[in-house]
């Protein structure tokens, strides 16, 4: 009887076993079964969220990108909020360098800088160095006796880009002169600028701007213009800067054509007009003019009919 009693302990005690270990699996199983619900199926470690991506990272990686595609991709800047449809944005487009692109001048209005009665070793010289440091280019109205002292500094005025002009042989009054003088004042004027500088001028500037029906007529024969000016700076007795700066801007207009010197006047006079150069310069094509040689204005069409003739 004992013995059966002891039989029937160990049946019920291995009974017990049994159903606790078949709990455990199942209670294992339905664990299982929830964590599968919940990712959606597949593994982990191909999931990345979006949460983990830290505020201002440049590069987006999706769970579904290629690790060598998401290295490609690794310059193209995508922020989460703009991650749209899982599409990459765009890199940003480069800003336009404005050094390279061509300037348009054919809209803005035309100015020209002309000096007269050089060259010489000094004024001109300084002119011709403040011209180049501002990329500008102007016209030189030449007198002959000054070309035959100075032809390096009438060539270096050609060399960098700059228009010449005649201002006669002796800067003598062509008015007072008879017609087959003005002629040889011209003509004179006209070989040794070019011996010196290779270039013939086709512009004239009578001295003084004294200008006759006889003169203009004589000019004419030569096949040249005559340019007068529209704004005088009277640098060269010696006007102090700050009345030619309020001189050039106040009475400056379209087409306009300024008168300076690179030689001659007062005694150190054009110190002024050096002084000058620069303000105006800058302030011209602040105000949105172009600075052209006569030249320039001249082939352009665009030129005053009482200036050029």
């Amino acid at each position: 009887m004992r013995g059966t009693k002891f039989f029937g302990r160990g049946l019920l005690g291995a009974f017990c076993i049994v159903m606790l270990s078949m709990a455990l699996v199942g209670c294992s199983l339905i664990r299982e079964a929830q964590f599968v619900g919940m990712t959606g199926g597949g593994s982990a470690d191909t999931a990345t969220s979006s949460s983990n991506i830290e505020s201002g990272q440049e590069t987006a990686v999706f769970a579904d990108a290629d690790p060598s595609e998401a290295k490609q991709e690794a310059g193209t800047a995508v922020h989460p909020s703009e991650q749209g449809g899982g599409k990459l944005l765009p890199p940003p487009s480069k800003p336009k360098n404005d050094t390279n692109e061509k300037k348009d001048t054919k809209s803005r209005p035309h100015v020209a800088l002309t000096f007269d009665d050089g060259p010489d070793h000094k004024y001109t010289e300084q002119i011709l160095d403040i011209l180049k440091e501002y990329d500008v280019k102007a016209t030189f109205f030449l007198v002959g006796t000054q070309v035959k002292k100075y032809p390096e500094i009438a060539k270096r005025i050609v060399d960098e880009g700059h228009a010449l002009g005649n201002h006669s042989w002796s800067h003598a009054d062509l008015t007072k002169l008879s017609a087959k003088d003005v002629a040889q004042q011209i003509d004179k004027t006209q070989q040794i600028i070019k011996q010196a500088t290779g270039v013939s001028p086709r512009l004239m500037r009578a001295p003084y701007g004294a200008l006759s029906k006889s003169v203009l007529e004589t000019i004419h024969k030569a096949d040249m213009k005559h340019v007068a000016w529209t704004v005088d700076t009277k640098d060269w007795a010696g006007t102090s800067v700050s009345d030619m700066y309020k001189n050039v801007m106040s009475n400056t207009r379209k087409d306009g054509i300024i008168l300076m010197h690179s030689f001659g006047g007062r005694k150190d006079a054009l110190d002024h007009t050096v002084k000058l150069l620069p303000k105006i310069i800058k302030d011209l094509q602040k105000d949105g003019y172009d600075l052209v040689t006569v030249d320039e204005m001249i082939d352009s069409g665009d030129y005053k009919t009482s200036a050029i003739k």
